[in-house]
């Protein structure tokens, strides 16, 4: 199992969950996975994981393609070629199992998870991006949105494997530390993530609920430029910078901390595969507003769990945040709504899944072979 970075990303968390499942139902699963030699804390999951795993380092580079190549390349040298099965969840590791096969080195299925197909501004890691989703003997997709839109654009088959949710995880949850309003944003700062509707919404929430508080969770995306002093300065030019928390990174136990804090969750994406963030929100009974894009009308049905807007529409987006804050009914019966929804998203039954699709490619090819 192949996974580009080490720290709380979507596509490292349905990494970590869907081999730990695998592992659970007799897999003999390794991960595969990146860091940088000059980040000693990047040597290490987010997380602990009983799977056995390997981190590859790579030496850093501002200019994204020769990064790219590099960690493209530190695959490339560090992966075992003997495995029965490889499973890429980004187009990094994709690409250097594409790499491996075309020199013959290695011969068994590759298969691919697409979580979401970014819409880069820089050409070269556009051209990059869609050139890797051809890459794979078979694939793997989050959403039956992106099912249909690998088929539409690229004339390619894939089977939705969902992401899923262990409810233990959730079982202790935190008592919640404060009474004031919070609102939180848990995702990348990334432009798909729409992180600025959030903020230039934020004057507008703070009008009807002015003591409310937005907190948010998020990292650098791919390109690792994305600079967090950017929105800082835009929540000063909005006027709301002292109504705002921010944070890079914080500990597993702390962003569960935050959910339970929530009185709703936002995630205004331009973009999305699914939104693993809406899935936690709902998993501790929050109510989430989010974007009509991606796999995210698949899981928030609108009205029931979550509100949805349109990607970029403010006032839609500050009237649905105000809507929630001000009444504690709707809060209550959405997030048990959405609580009730996401138990039918299960890590067993992705993995499972997974596990039959590995089984028949294996299958069919013992049976070529004899």
């Amino acid at each position: 199992m192949l996974t580009y970075s080490t720290k709380a990303r979507g596509g490292v968390a349905h990494a970590l969950k869907l081999s730990e499942h695998l592992q659970r139902d007799g897999a003999d699963v390794v991960i595969h996975s990146l860091c940088r030699d000059d980040d000693p804390e990047s040597k290490k999951f987010y997380r602990d994981t009983e799977v056995p795993h390997i981190v590859h380092e790579y030496r850093w580079d501002d200019e994204v393609m020769t990064r790219l190549n590099r960690m493209i390349e530190a695959y490339e040298k560090g992966i075992p070629t003997d495995a029965s099965v490889y499973h890429a969840q980004d187009c990094v590791g994709g690409t250097a199992l594409s790499r491996l096969k075309k020199r013959g080195v290695l011969s068994a299925p590759v298969f691919r998870t697409v979580h979401h197909i970014d819409d880069f501004a820089e050409p070269r890691l556009f051209e990059f991006e869609r050139a890797a989703v051809s890459h794979a003997d078979h694939l793997f997709v989050v959403s039956e949105y992106w099912r249909n839109e690998l088929k539409r654009d690229y004339g390619l088959d894939s089977v939705v494997a969902y992401n899923g949710i262990d409810l233990e995880d959730f079982g202790s949850v935190p008592e919640r530390r404060t009474a004031q309003p919070t609102i939180l944003f848990v995702g990348g700062l990334e432009s798909r993530k729409g992180l600025e509707y959030l903020i230039l919404a934020l004057p507008h929430v703070l009008k009807a609920a002015p003591d409310a508080r937005l907190r948010i969770v998020a990292k650098a995306g791919f390109r690792g430029v994305d600079n967090a002093e950017w929105f800082e300065l835009l929540a000063e030019r909005a006027g709301v910078r002292d109504g705002i928390d921010f944070y890079e990174s914080v500990g597993q136990q702390e962003l569960m901390q935050f959910y339970s804090d929530a009185d709703v969750v936002v995630l205004p994406s331009r973009n999305e595969g699914w939104g693993l963030s809406l899935m936690e929100a709902m998993a501790f009974e929050k109510p989430v507003v989010a974007t009509r894009v991606g796999g995210i009308p698949e899981l928030v049905r609108d009205g029931v769990d979550g509100i949805l807007v349109d990607p970029g529409d403010l006032r839609a987006l500050s009237e649905a945040i105000t809507s929630l804050l001000s009444d504690s009914g709707l809060r209550t019966r959405m997030g048990l709504s959405g609580r009730e929804r996401v138990t039918q998203y299960r890590w067993e039954t992705t993995a499972r899944l997974t596990m039959r699709q590995y089984e028949c490619i294996l299958n069919q090819t013992d049976h070529i072979r004899s």
